[in-house]
C-alpha cells in the first residue's frame, strides 16, 4: 500500500469516529460524513483490490450473516410487486447488513475501539446535558431543540433518542463496572448511567425505551455480583419509584395508562382508533400475520410491503401504511418465513459470537447491544430507519470486528503488511 492509500486508511478511522457522533446528532450530517467514508473506504480498499474485505467476508460469521441478509434482499427483487421507490428503499436497508463487513475493515484496529465508541457515548452526554436543560427550564433560547420539557427530545424524536440513551446508560454502567481502583472515573460513569437512565424513564415519552432501559438494568445486574447488585437494584427502585409516586403524571407512567387505554379500547373487528397508538400497531400485526399466511415461505418481495399490506385493507376503513411497526412482521411479509430465520439467524450468530470475547466489558456490551436490538425489532422498524439502522451498523461493526479465527486474522494482517 502507498502511503497516499495508507493515509487513507487512517483517515477513515477518523471519519468513523466523526460518524459514530453524527448518528444520534443529525441525520444530515451522518448522510454528508456516510459518503465520506463510503468514498475513502473504495478508495483505500481499491488499493488491494478489496482483499481485506474479502477475507472478513469468508471468515467472520456476524459479516457472512450480513451478506446473506443482502444476498436475501436481492433475490426478493425476482418476485416483488412493490412500486420502484419502495423497492429501491427496501435493497437500501438490506445494503446497510452488507456494510457491516465493509467497515469491520477499519474496526479491526483495537486502539481505536475506545475513540470509536466514545464518539457515540460524547454525543450522548451532550444530549443528556441538553435534554435535563430543557427539563428543568434552563436550557437557553437560542438553542432550538425538538421537544419541550413534558417530552425532552432534543435533535431525534422520542423513540430514537430514547434507544440511544438506553444503551448509552448501559454502556455507562459496564464503564463504571470496570473502572477498578479509580473512584473518581467509577462514579462519574454511575452518575451519566443514573442520569440516562432518568432521562429516558422520566423525561421523554418513548415505549420502547422505557421497556429497553428496563431489560438491559435486569440484565446487568444479573452480570454482577449478587449482593452489589441486590443493593444497587433496590436503591435505584426505591429512588425512581419515590419519584414516580410524588410525580404520577411522568411519561413512564403516563404512557403506561395509555397503552393499557387503547389496547382495552381496540377491537379487532372494527378499524382501529387513528389517534391509537397501540390500536393502529395492532391493526397492523394483525394484517400483516393475514399477509405471511398467504405468503408464508418466501413472503412477497423486497419493497413490496406497502403495496400488499394498501391491497388488503383497501375498503375497509382501515389506516393504510407502509411499515407495520414491527421489523419481523416487515421481513416476514416481504422474504416469508425463510426471511425471519435468515434475520434471526442474525442475531443468533451475533450473541454466539460473544461467547468468545476475552473482554468481559466488551462482551457484555455486545450482549446488551443485541438485547436492544431484539426488543426495538418488536415493537418499531428500526432497521428500516436512518439514524437506528447506522447505529446497528456502526455497533455491529465495532462490537463484532474481531470475531474472525485467528488464523483468518493473522492471513489479514499479512496482507495488509505486503500492501504497507
Amino acid at each position: 500500500m502507498t502511503p497516499m492509500f495508507q493515509h487513507l486508511h487512517s483517515a477513515n478511522k477518523y471519519l468513523l469516529v466523526l460518524f459514530g457522533f453524527c448518528i444520534p446528532v443529525s441525520t444530515a450530517l451522518t448522510n454528508v460524513v456516510l459518503g465520506l467514508v463510503v468514498l475513502v473506504w473504495l478508495l483505500d480498499n481499491g488499493a488491494d483490490r478489496f482483499a481485506r474485505w474479502g477475507r472478513i467476508l469468508k471468515s467472520n460469521p456476524v459479516a457472512m450473516m450480513g451478506l446473506a441478509v443482502f444476498l436475501m434482499h436481492v433475490i426478493g427483487l425476482f418476485y416483488s410487486d412493490g412500486d420502484k421507490e419502495k423497492i429501491i428503499e427496501s435493497l437500501s436497508d438490506g445494503a446497510k447488513f452488507l456494510f457491516i463487513g465493509m467497515v469491520m475493515v477499519c474496526f479491526t484496529d483495537k486502539k481505536f475501539h475506545p475513540a470509536f465508541l466514545l464518539s457515540f457515548i460524547s454525543a450522548m452526554g451532550l444530549i443528556l446535558l441538553l435534554s435535563s436543560l430543557l427539563w428543568v427550564g434552563l436550557l437557553p433560547d437560542f438553542i432550538s431543540v425538538k421537544g419541550d420539557a413534558s417530552n425532552c427530545v432534543v435533535f431525534h424524536d422520542h423513540i430514537k433518542q430514547n434507544i440511544f440513551m438506553a444503551f448509552a446508560a448501559f454502556v455507562a454502567a459496564i464503564k463504571a463496572r470496570n473502572s477498578g481502583t479509580r473512584p473518581v472515573l467509577k462514579w462519574l460513569w454511575a452518575c451519566f448511567s443514573l442520569l440516562a437512565m432518568f432521562n429516558v424513564i422520566f423525561m421523554v415519552a418513548g415505549r420502547i425505551g422505557h421497556v429497553i432501559v428496563i431489560v438491559l438494568a435486569v440484565y446487568y445486574f444479573l452480570t454482577w455480583d449478587r449482593s452489589k447488585s441486590l443493593i444497587a437494584g433496590a436503591l435505584i427502585v426505591v429512588l425512581f419509584g419515590t419519584f414516580a409516586w410524588v410525580n404520577p403524571s411522568n411519561p413512564f407512567i403516563s404512557r403506561v395508562r395509555i397503552v393499557i387505554d387503547e389496547v382495552k379500547a381496540w377491537d379487532h373487528q372494527k378499524p382501529a382508533n387513528q389517534l391509537s397508538s397501540s390500536g393502529l400497531r395492532l391493526e397492523w400485526y394483525l394484517n400483516s400475520l393475514k399477509i405471511i399466511k398467504q405468503h408464508p415461505v418466501f413472503g412477497t418481495g423486497t419493497g413490496s410491503f406497502m403495496a400488499t399490506y394498501n391491497e388488503l385493507v383497501k375498503n375497509t376503513g382501515m389506516k393504510t401504511t407502509d411499515n407495520p411497526h414491527n421489523e419481523y412482521l416487515m421481513t416476514a411479509v416481504q422474504f416469508g418465513l425463510a426471511g425471519l430465520l435468515v434475520l434471526l439467524g442474525f442475531f443468533a450468530v451475533q450473541w454466539r459470537q460473544t461467547v468468545f470475547f476475552e473482554d468481559r466489558g466488551q462482551k457484555l456490551m455486545a450482549r446488551g447491544f443485541v438485547l436492544l436490538m431484539l426488543i426495538a425489532c418488536m415493537t418499531a422498524s428500526p432497521l428500516q430507519d436512518n439514524a437506528e439502522g447506522w447505529f446497528f451498523v456502526f455497533m455491529s461493526g465495532l462490537f463484532f470486528a474481531g470475531c474472525h479465527t485467528n488464523e483468518a486474522a493473522s492471513a489479514s494482517e499479512k496482507v495488509k503488511e505486503q500492501h504497507i
